[in-house]
């Protein structure tokens, strides 16, 4: 399986607006979207805000998607997992789990607006989101 692109990265803060005020002004991200937990469910109820900086995209959530969703524990603060863009989830977890690569399946795939995605966990424990756009 041969990822398109890599894609984002995804941070934890206790305050998320503090957090990306500072990728907008010492790194000139700018502010591509905002969510508010009360208006998601699930994996989508959750406080983000998404940034583009220099070419990639960078998450600051108040917690997980699969923190939200309970399939993991309460995360630390900081990297929480970046993604990678695949043409087809299901084609590439099959793929990842026909190599015998020794991971753990932390969520879905699922539908995330207008994107499925899973994560994973690698065998040092690295959660990998893969990311496929819908329409």
């Amino acid at each position: 399986m041969t990822p398109n692109s890599f894609f984002h990265v995804a941070l934890k803060a206790d305050d998320v607006d503090a957090t990306a005020a500072f990728y907008e002004e010492a790194l000139d991200g700018t502010v591509i979207e905002r969510g508010h937990a009360d208006d998601g469910e699930g994996a989508t109820a959750v406080e983000h805000v998404a940034l583009e900086v220099a070419d990639k995209r960078v998450y600051v959530f108040d917690r997980a998607p699969y923190e939200a969703t309970g399939d993991v524990e309460s995360m630390p603060n900081g990297l929480l997992h970046f993604g990678f863009v695949v043409d087809d989830v299901d084609a590439a977890r099959e793929a990842i789990d026909a190599v015998g690569a020794g991971v753990d399946w932390v969520m879905g795939p699922e539908r995330f607006g207008d994107l499925r995605i899973a994560f994973l966990a690698d065998p040092a424990g690295t959660i990998v989101e893969l990311i496929e756009h819908v329409s």
